[in-house]
């Protein structure tokens, strides 16, 4: 089919882009075929010719962002690997935002397989056996899923923090009867500058699972 002049021709990885950049900006819940097509200045119909179904397009964008999950290299050791590849889908998640509700909820494509399977291979080619492999999958994987949802729904940007915190504490009536929580908002405000909790806390996990990979 000829190009139109002065207007871009219709492609899957095109409608991609659009559809990932709209729930970027928009949410994964506002994204409809009807206004895809428009802000790609194409007809509705045009779109279905490439996804049969919203939900098949949502299930593409998925794997579309999956695909820029860090790929360790087979020469890496297995914690420096782990640790890339978590970081990494860490940080794609906080990037796309819409991501994380529906992570498990959408069908597997290719390039998500091929993230879950570079953490079991970097895990057994690092010694692990299936149980402790396993173990450690579903570790880390629930540690970057968990952190990234609480990112997402956290009330109040890291910056403003500590304001928050004030406010909290000011607005307590009886904080005798939450002592240890006061005491934990308090820490945060004794804090002279934030830390990687997630990074940190990732240490901790991997810390576990590599001593029970020594003792095994």
């Amino acid at each position: 089919m000829p190009r139109t002049k002065g207007k871009e021709l219709l492609s899957q990885a095109r409608i991609l882009r659009a559809a990932v950049k709209h729930a970027d900006k928009n949410g994964i819940d506002s994204l409809n075929m009807r206004q895809l097509a428009k802000e790609l200045d194409a007809g509705a119909m045009s779109l279905y010719r490439y996804f049969d179904s919203k939900d098949e397009l949502v299930d593409a964008m998925v794997d579309w962002v999956a695909v820029k999950i860090h790929k360790p290299d087979p020469v890496d050791e297995w914690r420096s690997a782990l640790t890339q590849i978590c970081v990494s889908l860490y940080q794609l998640m906080v990037k796309h935002a819409w991501i994380t509700a529906i992570w498990n909820k959408r069908a597997l494509g290719p390039n998500k397989l091929a993230y879950m399977e570079s953490i079991l291979r970097v895990l057994r080619e690092g010694g692990f056996s299936v149980a402790l492999a396993c173990d450690t999958y579903h570790a880390v994987t629930a540690h970057v899923e968990g952190f990234a949802l609480q990112a997402e729904a956290f009330p109040v940007k890291e910056k403003d923090v500590r304001r928050a915190a004030k406010t909290f504490l000011k607005s307590i009536e009886e904080p005798e009867a939450i002592p240890y929580f006061v005491e934990h908002v308090n820490y945060h405000l004794d804090q002279t500058e934030f830390t990687d909790r997630f990074g940190m806390m990732l240490e901790m996990i991997l810390d576990g699972f590599e001593t029970r990979l020594i003792d095994k």
